[in-house]
């Protein structure tokens, strides 16, 4: 399976090592450890007969606590560990009749309740229930695993529609951010038109001056071939995605930001991504840019410099649920500190347990290291390095569904160098290789929440549909 070269050759390998094992005799079989089979059955049943019968004032309140009620057991990773291609039967079977519900609630002429209390009725629960995120970390040009995910999920229609992006997962966040489904197949089907060439010297006497290894001018006019020239407002109201980008300070007293169309919706995308991949080092702090009303491109707070947003939100997930009511993550992780030591432990089995427990004995002692250097170096110029490792230290870089590659020396070893369209090509695959055994756990625990957008969507559009007001033809 791991040499297949698209989703249905996976698949189809995928079938054939199930049939060969007992995975259908586990699928098959409700009972389980991780949730009450017996309660679970009692509520989708209880579910279609309440659907069947018409009856959907008595039918939300019942979703609603079913849903609830199994929730966290239904999100548990050992159901999806069997086997790549789903989980047992009957939990497929409980999604499936909540789908039927959603369905049958959202549609005004079968439940007979009015448009408007069923859109309020929706927009509640959809807040309520929360949505899902993708959230794509830093790690250089590592980070073009990074398509490779999108490219998977949004294939299968299961791309979030909230992207988060730091460092180069910034610039892959915004790529994807500012283009339609249709405009990403596109992209997909020939992905010559990404350039890979951000990274270009400076001379020796501009480096020394700079404080910097590449040149900026190089890396703005990549970002801008690749994701176009959009506020972050534009791209939203073109897509209906939400793009949020991590930029962090590089002053004592300035705090890390998370740009959205919610809290900078007219800075313009590229410069945010321009600015969250700024490593220190290799480029000089950016500055972002805004567009005003009459169309000019100016700096958005001139006297700030951004960089790096790995460095202090790689994973922005407190910010994410605040701003967008997001509960749910899904991180494709490639950072080289990160990436290697979540493909061992991420694993089931004595050793990644034992390998996992001394790690975070070995983190936690580091963290608190590094926090007793930075506050004894406060007033001096070693705080920031301290701070800045302290906050790689101390932050979160797992979600509830991980994704990551294979540990390849030779990819970590080109991290800083520009790639070849061939190498390119090696990433994007490496990516979809990695969340084809993932997309049924993804598309579970996602489908509820895509429902519900779905519905709003749709009883949104019917209800602004009617109250268009017409207008008489003009007489010949």
């Amino acid at each position: 399976m791991s040499g297949v070269e698209d989703y249905h050759a996976w698949r189809r390998s995928a079938e054939v090592a199930t049939e060969s094992g007992d995975a259908d005799i586990w699928r098959a079989k409700p009972e389980s450890s991780v949730y009450d089979a017996k309660l679970l059955r009692q509520h989708t049943e209880e579910l279609t007969r309440t659907r069947e019968a018409g009856k959907a004032l008595e039918l939300v309140p019942l979703l609603r606590e079913a849903l609830y009620r199994h929730l966290g057991e239904l999100a548990d990773p050992r159901l999806y560990a069997r086997t790549p291609l789903g989980t047992k039967h009957l939990v497929e079977a409980f999604y499936e009749e909540a789908l039927a519900c959603i369905e049958y609630l959202a549609d005004p002429d079968q439940t007979g309740l009015s448009p408007e209390f069923t859109l309020a009725g929706f927009r509640r629960a959809a807040h309520i229930f929360g949505r899902s995120a993708l959230l794509l970390s830093g790690g250089a040009t590592l980070g073009f695993f990074h398509l490779g995910v999108v490219k998977a999920l949004s294939e299968q229609g299961l791309l979030p529609s909230v992207l988060s992006g730091a460092s180069m997962g910034a610039l892959i966040a915004c790529g994807a951010g500012v283009r339609t489904d249709e405009e990403l197949g596109a992209l997909f089907a020939d992905p010559r038109v990404i350039r890979t060439d951000a990274l270009k010297r400076l001379s020796p006497k501009r480096a020394a001056s700079e404080r910097a290894v590449y040149d900026p001018a190089r890396l703005e006019e990549v970002v801008a071939n690749n994701c176009g020239d959009y506020t972050f407002e534009e791209a939203h109201a073109r897509t209906g995605r939400t793009v949020s980008i991590s930029v962090s300070p590089t002053r004592e007293r300035q705090k890390p930001r998370v740009l959205c169309h919610f809290t900078t919706p007219k800075v313009l995308m590229n410069s945010a991504a321009v600015a969250s991949a700024s490593i220190p080092g290799a480029f000089p702090g950016a500055t972002l840019y805004q567009r005003d009303s009459s169309g000019e491109r100016i700096p958005y707070m001139s006297t700030e410099r951004w960089i790096d947003g790995s460095l202090k939100g790689d994973l922005p997930m407190r910010r994410l649920s605040r701003l967008h009511n997001v509960n749910h993550f899904i991180v494709s992780q490639v950072n080289p500190h990160v990436a290697p030591v979540r493909g061992v432990t991420g694993k089931r089995g004595i050793v990644p347990v034992v390998s996992g427990v001394i790690l975070s004995s070995v983190l936690a002692q580091v963290t608190h290291q590094l926090e007793l250097a930075r506050d004894f170096t406060k007033s001096t110029p070693l705080y920031s390095t301290f701070d800045v490792a302290h906050s790689l230290a101390n932050q979160p870089y797992s979600g509830d569904i991980d994704i990551h590659p294979r540990l390849r020396p030779t990819a970590l070893l080109r991290a800083m160098s520009n790639i070849s369209h061939k190498e390119l090509l090696k990433h994007i695959l490496e990516g979809e290789r990695a969340t084809w055994p993932l997309l049924a756990r993804v598309r579970d625990q996602t489908c509820v929440s895509r429902a519900l957008d779905a519905a709003i969507r749709r009883l949104s559009s019917e209800q602004a549909a009617t109250r268009r007001p017409s207008y008489p033809r003009p007489s010949r």
